[in-house]
């Protein structure tokens, strides 16, 4: 009985070893290396520090408009983020754009007005929107 599980484990052990081997990518060993994409460039630390400065003044701004709007700045960033994606979408035509953001804007703050809607887009736009 011993042997019987010991050469199925054995067996099991040799097959997976083989599957294992057959996946593995070996240097000229044929059309896997043709699709390797090249390697992109590292962010630079002017990237990251005008990304970083970025979402600051975004955040500073929503805060002059409503202290209330960064409560939770994780909501707000969220909410911005898909603002932005509608002003990219939208290609220059901003009509529509302060009752997205107020829409958008709901989760974090109730009551806001068209006004503050206007105000959130022109922020977004100036900082994080580019």
């Amino acid at each position: 009985m011993r042997s019987v599980i010991t050469r199925t484990a054995l067996g099991c052990l040799a097959l997976g070893v083989a599957l294992s081997l057959t996946s593995c990518d070996f240097p000229g060993s044929g059309s896997k290396d043709a699709k390797k994409p090249a390697a992109t460039a590292a962010p630079s630390d002017d990237n990251w520090d005008q990304a970083v400065s970025a979402e600051i003044d975004m955040i500073s701004g929503l805060k002059e408009i409503d202290p209330d709007l960064i409560d939770d700045q994780q909501k707000a960033i969220d909410a911005a983020a898909e603002v932005c994606k509608e002003i990219k979408k939208s290609k220059g035509d901003s009509a529509g754009l302060g009752q997205v953001a107020v829409t958008k804007f709901a989760e974090v703050k109730a009551g806001l007005t068209a006004e503050d809607g206007e105000k959130i887009v022109i922020l977004l736009k100036d900082t994080t929107c580019k």
